[in-house]
């Protein structure tokens, strides 16, 4: 519980003064449907880009967004849940999770889905490792002011 509350506080503190050089990372966390209960899955399993725009003003952060992929595994429609900083990330990590492409790797019928997942956004100094690893700690953290 203790290290619940450090880790927010830390979060808060970081995402206004993140440092604007360094290296970034982007992780990923499906929240629903779990990866097994899933009909679609992202094309290219590859860590998307740190959006540009935050990147520059040294913003870190995490987003839960509202996805909607439609029965041809388009996305169709993004909506921002929770944010923080709050709404400062939702239209560059809009862009990025618009332009995934789905396949159904369920083997059930095609259909429409919904998805909720948790974008975070970190930035650091030292090696994609460290960076990497604050991501981790992060994502475990409330993603909400």
């Amino acid at each position: 519980m203790k290290l619940q509350i450090i880790i927010a506080v830390a979060l808060t503190t970081a995402v206004f003064q993140a440092d604007a050089a360094g290296y970034g990372d982007v992780q990923i966390t499906y929240m629903q449907p779990a990866a097994a209960d899933a009909i679609w899955s992202r094309e290219k399993q590859v860590t998307p880009r740190y959006p540009l725009e935050l990147a520059q003003q040294g913003i870190i952060g995490c987003g839960v967004f509202n996805i909607s992929v439609d029965a041809k595994g388009n996305t169709t429609d993004v909506s921002l849940v929770s944010s923080v900083p709050e709404k400062v990330i939702a239209r560059p990590a809009s862009k990025v999770i618009k332009s995934w492409k789905w396949v159904n790797t369920s083997g059930s019928a095609d259909a429409p889905e919904q998805k909720l997942i948790r974008l975070d956004f970190c930035m650091g100094r030292s090696t994609m490792e460290e960076v990497q690893a604050r991501c981790k700690v992060q994502a475990t953290a409330a993603c909400q002011m």
